[in-house]
């Protein structure tokens, strides 16, 4: 009845050829869009260029550390100390606290000065410590803030140690 056009395998050829550079185009495209850094447009300018824009907001270091006099106001202790009020305590909470540092892993010794943080109390060598509670404002093992947040004046709670 009806003949059927043949279409020779020249066609077919084109056909999946050009399928195939839609789909390397599509699949090239996607990962674009979905792999690139989205700055918002108040990111400060590449270096080497200047904007001299009113507008401008710098960027913003969210984790800031602590201030030097917030820092200086935490407790420094000898080691010799911690060790014996643990033991006239009879304190076994203070034994996995006060073995050694967690920072650099060394344990501790009579005479290392440590520095308690005040929420969690965790130990630490006070020169191991305050460099990172400089960049951090949080405990290195736990990462409890001794800074006030939103949150701990919403919730109080949040802040009590079990």
């Amino acid at each position: 009845m009806f003949d059927a056009p043949k279409i020779g395998g020249f066609g077919y050829g084109i056909g999946v050829s050009v399928g195939i550079l839609l789909l390397i185009t599509t699949i090239t495209l996607a990962s674009y869009f979905c792999t690139r850094n989205n700055q918002p447009p108040s990111a400060a300018p590449p270096q080497g260029r200047s904007n001299n824009s009113v507008d401008e907001v710098a960027p913003v270091d969210v984790e800031a550390g602590i201030d030097e006099a917030t820092l200086m106001n935490y407790p420094k202790l000898l080691y010799a100390q911690v060790k014996a009020a643990a033991a006239d305590r009879g304190a076994k909470e203070d034994a996995g606290n006060s073995l050694c540092c967690s920072i650099c892993l060394a344990d501790y010794k009579d005479a290392d000065v440590l520095r308690r943080l005040p929420d969690c109390k965790h130990l630490f060598h006070l020169k191991c410590v305050d460099p990172w509670l400089r960049l951090h404002p949080t405990c290195p093992v736990c990462r409890t803030s001794p800074l006030p947040t939103p949150l701990a004046e919403v919730v109080p709670l949040a802040r009590q140690q079990p």
